[in-house]
């Protein structure tokens, strides 16, 4: 029996999980041979149980791992075609509980072909409850509870370490097209994120994601500004964001506390997430001992800084 020290030394940033090593338990029933997945916490998931070679398609969200980027797509996650994921003959579809439209998830449920729907929630509990449904899903209960428990102890190391006074401010912006950058408020992924990071929002009495001017901005005085990767991308990458008004103005992008951070590893919360607000941590809190839970680095090779 392998111990949760040991599946937590091999939950690396940058590396696939695997737990096939743990299969030494005899399977009673017979395993899907052709899945499809629809969102990105659940092919992140299937690859770190092992299941990745049953994969047949995915949706536009998974992007993780790298070899997640080869297989056939079905389209994003809000606006899939039931006939388009049937095309691809699956045993089991997996799909993320934002999947949608809902009539093409009413057709997939009438399909005949297995179906479950996961629920991605934000919380160290939730994430752990999505890798446990996704191993009965996959006939991999005893891998997925030893993958969940790992997870667990990373949050839980984290909590630990995190200083108990003198919290950091984030602002994370995000972009919707052409439209004005939207900073992220309560009852949000982001914000879940930055708490479990041990920090608190820039607007904390703003609900969900709101468009931001200069003024209000300048007024809040994030002390660190974080943006997805793909919105940083959008606005030409690290030196585009550091020229923004938003960000060059202000006291956090005049001292170089604006992070650009791989969207999916930020607000996809998979089984990454515990390293991913650790992350965070590691740059709000310089001086605590945050602890490495198997990082390339601290932060990872998956943080950058605008302008560095």
């Amino acid at each position: 029996m392998i111990s949760r020290r040991s599946a937590l030394a091999g939950l690396g940033a940058g590396a696939v999980f695997s737990v096939s090593h743990l299969r030494s338990f005899a399977q009673t029933a017979p395993s899907p041979a052709q899945i499809v997945s629809v969102g990105g916490a659940i092919t992140e998931t299937l690859f770190a149980l092992g299941r990745g070679p049953q994969l047949r398609a995915v949706d536009t969200t998974s992007t993780y791992p790298a070899a997640a980027n080869a297989l056939p797509k079905v389209g994003y996650l809000r606006q899939l075609s039931a006939e388009g994921i049937l095309a691809m003959k699956p045993d089991l579809v997996l799909l993320s509980g934002e999947a949608g439209p809902a009539a093409a998830v009413a057709h997939l449920k009438t399909a005949g072909v297995a179906l479950e729907q996961v629920d991605i929630g934000r919380s160290p509990e939730a994430v752990a409850l999505m890798v446990e449904a996704i191993g009965r899903a996959t006939n991999e209960s005893e891998a997925a509870s030893a993958l969940a428990a790992a997870v667990t102890d990373q949050f839980d190391a984290l909590a630990a370490a995190l200083p108990t006074e003198g919290r950091q401010s984030v602002l994370l912006l995000l972009a919707a097209g052409n439209g004005p950058l939207l900073g992220a408020g309560a009852n949000t992924a982001a914000s879940a994120m930055i708490n479990l990071a041990g920090g608190e929002l820039a607007f904390p009495d703003m609900q969900g994601y709101k468009a931001v001017s200069l003024e209000p901005v300048l007024a809040a005085d994030p002390d660190w500004i974080v943006l997805p990767s793909h919105v940083a991308m959008a606005m030409g990458g690290p030196k585009g964001v550091a020229a923004l008004d938003i960000v060059a103005r202000t006291r956090a992008g005049s001292e170089g506390r604006v992070a650009i951070i791989d969207s999916h590893y930020l607000l996809g919360f998979g089984p990454r997430a515990a390293q991913a607000a650790a992350d965070i941590a590691t740059l709000l809190y310089p001086g605590a001992n945050i602890p490495p839970l198997g990082r390339d680095g601290t932060p990872s090779a998956l943080v950058s800084l605008a302008g560095a």
